[in-house]
């Protein structure tokens, strides 16, 4: 397969739109494209046009080595990108496109890989699956029912193909999303005590359980993740300037470490609200939107020591443009790694979560987990969203050999 075929088949697959869903005709196109190479795959039909897909090539038996990405994206404001998000555009090196870094490109580069074995007909020393799922950047509900079938009792090892560009991640916080809402008494503003302001009430409450979760978490941090967070990252209420506000609703992301784990938080904030509606008018309410645990895999597994071999000499020959050197010295100060450096191959932990999560739910300490794939992980969600070609073709050709290497 040349350069030019390869691009077509990431082209496809950003001309999907799969914002919150809708991978059941991308699902279907990869079928098509696998079948084509002799390589038969399941689709696990989840109803409203979501799906999964399941495909293998090798010997059948264990090890079994197992490559996954997600076949959703984030939702896009059309009118705000400068390009068509669903038409892959070349341009100065780059490759712009809804999902190109999240992670269509990530996909893309494991079918690819997975079809050049398969054509060349490489004898692997056990089984290569792909597994790409349904909803990653919602529930998760792809991968939630794919452990649920079974499809990863077998399995060995797990790579993600999330964008990390050339370092790998073996450590994701989980996490625990909320919607706490108030109920409270609507009243005319300049006679205040006739009602009850659930804004106040969702303002104050909120208060309380972000210093009793920032408390705990400074107490109980993890040597490799570090400690849970606290967000409040949407805020509703109110109708107008002169009526006291009788609903509110905010949505809180936590991310969790183990020492203070996702049941652990949920308590804490349960107890909070408990005596809070306790003590005050008005109603507060919890809804559990997300619950997800935290994995860490083995930094000295083999598969981080392969994936270290291979891809360090692509590390050392990329070019960065004085953009990213720029982002680099900001990340290095910040999170202390330098993401655009040709250094030193970086192990480390991640703050975001993925299907790991849930595909490993019986083993989410210790196992032979990485998360390593194209992309700069500063460009996820993110409007005019775009990779590196040179990455991408690079990403091709480490994980043909990384797949060889390990099976």
């Amino acid at each position: 397969m040349n350069k030019e075929e390869k691009l077509v088949i990431l082209e496809k697959l950003v001309s999907f739109n799969t914002s919150e869903g809708n991978e059941l005709a991308e699902a279907q196109y990869l079928q098509d494209l696998l079948l084509e190479h002799g390589i038969k795959s399941e689709i696990e039909n989840l109803g409203n046009h979501e799906a999964n897909l399941i495909a293998e090539i090798g010997n059948g038996q264990k090890p079994v080595f197992t490559i996954s990405g997600h076949l959703d994206t984030v939702a896009v404001d059309v009118d705000k990108w400068d390009t068509d998000p669903f038409t892959l555009v070349r341009k100065d090196g780059q490759m712009y496109g809804s999902g190109v870094t999240d992670m269509k490109g990530g996909t893309a580069a494991l079918v690819i890989a997975m079809i050049t074995l398969k054509d060349a007909e490489f004898p692997l020393n056990g089984t290569l699956r792909l597994v790409l799922t349904a909803g990653e950047e919602s529930n998760m509900h792809g991968s939630h029912q794919l452990y649920a079938d079974g499809a990863m009792n077998d399995s060995d090892t797990l790579l993600i193909a999330e964008p990390t560009g050339y370092r790998t991640v073996y450590a994701n916080k989980g996490e625990v999303d909320f919607k706490i809402t108030a109920q409270g008494k609507a009243a005319h503003s300049s006679r205040p005590n006739f009602g009850i302001n659930a804004i106040q009430n969702l303002m104050d409450v909120l208060e309380l359980i972000k210093t009793k979760v920032e408390a705990r978490a400074e107490q109980n941090q993890d040597d490799v993740l570090g400690k849970t967070t606290f967000t409040v990252d949407i805020f509703k209420g109110g109708i107008q300037i002169n009526a006291i506000p009788a609903n509110a609703e905010a949505e809180i992301n936590t991310r969790i470490v183990p020492e203070y784990s996702n049941d652990e938080v949920m308590a804490d904030v349960k107890a909070v609200v408990d005596e809070f509606n306790q003590t005050h008018a008005g109603e507060i309410e919890i809804e559990i939107l997300m619950n997800i645990p935290p994995v860490i895999g083995n930094p000295e597994s083999k598969l981080i020591k392969d994936i270290i071999k291979i891809a360090t000499p692509y590390m050392k020959n990329t070019e960065y443009t004085p953009s990213e050197k720029q982002q680099g010295k900001e990340m290095q100060a910040k999170q202390g790694f330098n993401p655009f450096s040709n250094d030193k191959f970086d192990v480390l932990s991640g703050a975001g979560g993925t299907d790991a999560s849930e595909l490993l739910k019986d083993k989410l300490m210790g196992t032979n987990y990485a998360v390593f794939g194209p992309g700069n992980p500063l460009k996820m969600h993110q409007t005019n969203e775009y990779a590196s070609e040179q990455m991408w073709f690079d990403f091709i050709d480490i994980y043909e050999k990384l797949f060889k290497e390990y099976l």
